[in-house]
Formats: structure tokens, sequence, C-alpha cells
């Protein structure tokens, strides 16, 4: 029989890089829940629910017809107010002056002067019923506290509505957080990758709908969950079109680990070792003579399988075509390999 003919590849140090795919489910950045801060019949809805607001956009009205009144009648208070102010002013101005000439008594302009002492602490609680009027007021026109996505009214227009009753709900997710976890008993849970914060974030790649966007991973949990025994962390990526939608399952990619000088086979190389379990691959002699060779392997790199012991550089290796191959045979390596 001919010698199969089988790709060869020599073995040569290198740089290669570790990443890890982990899993996670995307929340919005900030959800914020727009509420009633005063009561009254909802008037009017002005948005459009599941699309895009901006900060301070209108989003609901109330009818404030009785909170303008109640403005109307501390501005006319604040009118009276100043009035009697201005009388007390005019009747202490009268009684100081009288007084240098010793004309009045103390008493008089004790008197005036109290008078006068009270008109202007009146007009200053005008003035904050004033300022509380107006803000009821303000409160009748609900506008967005943030920009993100506006969901589903819970209160129809004409329902009379309470302080502190919901009327819709606000997502931001631009940027869209991730929420992932790892096994604290992964080999690299101690190494920086693993364990960023705000001031060393971690980069990060999101895989989803087909796309890579790339991103941080900012926040990582200081405690261990006591049930799955996992670790979570936080991570961050740009979503100007808002195709990324919350309550999403996505994968995320982390460099863990870089390897200076790692021997690397392809995939393709392995084959079943002698014990269960383990694995080898079959190298070549000079003569092209093929040898089952264990190996013990370390992490899937960027380039391939990175080989820990077994194997050492300058050793041929059959890449691909296993099936074909015996220990002791003759073989020929394809031209180009």
């Amino acid at each position: 029989m001919l010698p199969p003919i089988v790709p060869v590849a020599t073995v040569h140090p290198q740089t290669v890089t570790v990443y890890e795919t982990f899993t996670g489910s995307t929340v919005a950045n900030r959800s914020v829940d727009v509420r009633a801060q005063i009561g009254g019949i909802l008037d009017s809805r002005a948005y459009t629910e599941g699309q895009l607001v901006k900060k301070s956009d209108p989003l609901f009205k109330i009818d404030d017809q009785p909170y303008v009144a109640t403005l109307h009648e501390t501005q006319a208070a604040v009118s009276s107010a100043q009035a009697a102010l201005n009388a007390a002013q005019r009747d202490w101005d009268r009684i100081s002056t009288l007084f240098a000439k010793g004309v009045v008594s103390v008493k008089d302009r004790d008197d005036a002067q109290s008078a006068l002492e009270i008109a202007k602490a009146a007009l200053k609680v005008a003035n904050a019923k004033v300022n509380a009027a107006q803000i009821n007021v303000d409160y009748t026109r609900v506008t967005a506290p943030i920009a993100g996505i506006a969901g589903l009214r819970s209160v129809a227009v004409g329902n009379l509505i309470k302080p502190g009753d919901e009327l819709v709900q606000i997502n931001d997710i631009d940027p869209i957080q991730v929420l992932l976890t790892y096994s604290s008993d992964n080999r690299y849970a101690t190494t920086p990758a693993l364990n960023p914060d705000a001031k060393h974030p971690t980069p990060a790649i999101l895989l989803a709908a087909g796309k890579e966007v790339d991103g941080v991973v900012n926040y990582r949990s200081m405690t261990v969950d006591p049930q799955t025994n996992t670790i979570t962390m936080r991570a961050l990526f740009p979503n100007h079109a808002e195709a990324i939608k919350p309550n999403a399952f996505v994968r995320i990619k982390i460099k863990v680990a870089q390897f200076p000088d790692a021997l690397v086979i392809p995939q393709t190389a392995l084959t079943s070792g002698i014990r269960p379990g383990s694995y080898a691959v079959y190298t070549v002699s000079k003569d092209n003579e093929v040898h089952l060779t264990p190996v013990e392997l370390g992490p899937n790199s960027n380039k391939g399988q990175i080989v820990e012991s077994g194997l050492s550089a300058g050793m041929r290796v059959v890449t691909d075509g296993l099936i074909k191959l015996r220990p002791g045979i003759q073989i020929e390596p394809l031209a180009g390999s």
C-alpha cells in the first residue's frame, strides 16, 4: 500500500491569547418608573408607546384647573400681604420720627416695630405659598426624567389618579448592561481580567445577533453566591441603534490570559490517548514514520490548542486525516505542509 498523504506541521513557540466565553443576560442601564406627584384627572398622553423619548420631553398632562385656581389665590394673598407691609412701613416711618422728637411713647414705637416685622413675615409666608402652588401646577405636566424607551402607559387618559400612581416606565438601553457569572473555581478567577473595577475595567466583546460589539466589564461582586458557587460581573456595551433589548441571553468573550512561548496545534491534530480521557497526537520522525505521542493539554487559544507537555519545539505533527494512520507506518507529507 502507498503511504497515506496527510498534512504535517512543525511546532514552533508563539505568542497566543486565551479568551473565555461567558453567558449573561441584558438589562437596561437605567429603569425609571414615572409616577404622578399630584392627583387629578389624566387629561392627555403626549408620547408614542415603545418609542425613544428625550429627557424633559412631555409625557402626560393632568387637569390643572384646581391647581391654577389655588395659584391665583396665593398670588392675591401676596398682594394683600404686600399692601399690609407697605402700611406697616409707613406707620413705622411716621412713629419713629415722632419718637425721635419725643412726641410718642416707647410703647407706640415698639408696637409699630412689631407690626412691621409681622407684616414682613406674613409676606414671606404668602410668597412661600405661591411657590408651593406653582410647583403643583408644574407637576400637572409630567415630563421624561431620563432619555430612553417609553413603555406601555399604566393608566389610560380620563382616569382619576393619585399621588404615587405609576404612569409609565422608561428604560435607558444605551449603553446596555449585561450581567454575567463565572465559577469561583475558574482557573483565571484570580487574574485581573476577571477582577475588574471602575478604575481598571476589562475589555470585552458582546456576541449577539451575529455581531460583535466592543465594551468593558467594570464591576465584580465581592461575594460568591453560596447556592451556585458563582461570581457576578457587569459589562457595558454601546447600543446606539437600540438593537439589543433587555432580558436577552447573550455571550460575552473576554481575554483572560496571554502566553508568549506556547506550543499550539489545531484541534484536528488531536486523537484519543491510551488512557481513558487522555489525548495524543501523531508525531512524524525524520524518515516520515508516525508515532502516537501522549500530550497534556492547556486552554484553547486564538491560534489553536495549547499543549502543555508531550511536545517540544521543532517536532512535526500530523494535523489532519488521522483516520488513515496507525503507529509505526510511513506517511507522505502533503505538499506545501
